[in-house]
């Protein structure tokens, strides 16, 4: 089995060769553009999992772009008390990657670290994974699907993948509708089936307000795993 450091160093390794390659790929002309976020949302909702014991969440994060190259960060506060953990309260994540465009198909190469503040000391939540997605727009209709890998999953839960395919219908100029179905398998255990589907107006150009519902296949979980209906209120600028 590889050690923690070992497995580190090639999610490290992978995230330079995806920063160099899309460096290289960045034309001299391109310019680099950041674009900040901010929101609140009724639940925080992740990969169909209550981060919040069912209460709202403040969110607010960063993105910097260059060329196909991005770089990012996002913040939301927590409440894992149903998991045992009553000290974690905020999750920090860093994220970069590439966006290539090949026939008509948009891909996001990329990796992610979840970092948490206050985690217990005796089992560590942070994490970090590596990803694949692909896009592709049909008329108003885009159908995506994605690929994420952790080595070591929170919780020292061993290897985890996640899978997921996502269809987004453009209704009219200020509304959209989107779903997904995905896919959480944790070597340890504790894997699940998730699905939602939504709408999404576009208030303005820079605020959009998202009505979602969300549900997992094992309520037997506990309350977290249960369905829920999330409403999102999100600004860029």
């Amino acid at each position: 089995m590889l050690s923690a450091f070992t497995r580190t160093a090639g999610l490290a390794a992978a995230s330079a060769f995806i920063l160099l390659a899309a460096a290289g790929a960045a034309q001299a002309d391109d310019k680099p553009a950041v674009v900040f976020n901010a929101g609140v949302q009724s639940d925080y909702v992740f990969r169909g999992v209550s981060q919040t014991d069912g209460r709202a969440s403040v969110f607010a994060g960063a993105d910097a772009t260059w060329g196909q190259l991005y770089a990012g960060t996002w913040t939301s506060n927590l409440d894992f008390k149903p998991f045992g953990d009553s000290h974690t309260n905020e999750e920090v994540d860093l994220y970069a990657g590439l966006r290539p465009t090949v026939a008509n198909v948009s891909l996001d190469l990329g990796a992610q670290y979840y970092g948490y503040v206050n985690q217990p000391s005796g089992g560590r939540v942070a994490y970090t994974e590596v990803y694949a997605k692909a896009t592709r727009a049909f008329g108003p209709a885009t159908v995506g699907a994605s690929l994420y890998y952790s080595p070591q999953f929170t919780g020292h839960t061993g290897e985890a993948w996640y899978s997921e395919a996502n269809l987004a219908y453009t209704l009219s100029k200020k509304w959209s509708a989107s779903g997904a179905l995905g896919r959480q398998d944790i070597a340890a255990g504790g894997s699940y089936t998730t699905w939602n589907a939504g709408l999404t107006y576009a208030v303005t150009s820079h605020l959009s307000l998202d009505g979602r519902y969300w549900d997992t296949n094992e309520h037997r979980f506990g309350d977290p795993y249960h369905a829920r209906a999330v409403l999102a209120l999100k600004a860029t600028f």
